[in-house]
Formats: structure tokens, C-alpha cells, sequence
């Protein structure tokens, strides 16, 4: 009886040993989703006598394209933000404001965030 338990066993988990995992995800598109986790959200207020580099405006937006989509999400918007501050060479961002808009040329629903990149010294 013990013999039929491992010899069912053994058959079993063998059988899983052909299978793969395929992902439509390179390692060169997780890397550019998550290089925003670098970037510092700050408030004006959080940034008194703190020593900072502007480096120019810079802006994220999230966008509904068709009416069977989701809506967008300002989270998204504020990704990719961090994203595009990230690309000039940011630590840090003051976010000004995140905005949504309805029946925008190409999006159905917007949200848009703009705000400061900036370099805080260490």
C-alpha cells in the first residue's frame, strides 16, 4: 500500500516537470516600471531649508481610451510621474496637483498630475 502512495505521488509531481512559465514582461520593462520607486514625493512645506535642485516641470497622466476600459487611476498618473522624473535623473518630486478630466482629444476620461523634479542633497 505504501508503494502505490510514493509510486502515485512520484507520477504526480513528474508530471509537472515539463511545464514552463512564459511572461509577455521583460526584465528591461520591469525595470522601467519600478525605477519611480526611487523618486521622493515632498510637499513645499516638507522641503523648508532642505538644500534642492530644480530640475524642470515634468508630467504623468493616466488615460480611459475606450468606454469598455477602466477608468484611469490617479495612482497610475503618480507612477508614471515618478517615472518621468526618474528619466531626469530626480530623487525627489513636489507634486503640484492631480487633475481628472472627461472627453479629452483621444482619452474618454483623463487624469493628470504635474509637479517639480527635483535632486535633494543628501
Amino acid at each position: 500500500m505504501r508503494l502505490i502512495g510514493l509510486a502515485l505521488a512520484a507520477l504526480t509531481l513528474s508530471g509537472c516537470a515539463g511545464w514552463g512559465f512564459n511572461s509577455n514582461v521583460s526584465p528591461a520593462g520591469i525595470k522601467d516600471y519600478y525605477k519611480g520607486d526611487g523618486v521622493t514625493l515632498y510637499s513645499k512645506t516638507e522641503l523648508e531649508g532642505v538644500n534642492y535642485v530644480t530640475l524642470g516641470s515634468v508630467e504623468g497622466e493616466a488615460c480611459q481610451v475606450e468606454a469598455n476600459e477602466a477608468p484611469p487611476k490617479e495612482a497610475d498618473a503618480r507612477a508614471q510621474i515618478r517615472r518621468r522624473a526618474a528619466d531626469m535623473g530626480a530623487n525627489a518630486l513636489i507634486l503640484n496637483s492631480c487633475i481628472r478630466f472627461d472627453d479629452m482629444p483621444g482619452c474618454l476620461e483623463q487624469v493628470l498630475c504635474s509637479g517639480q523634479a527635483i535632486v535633494v542633497a543628501d
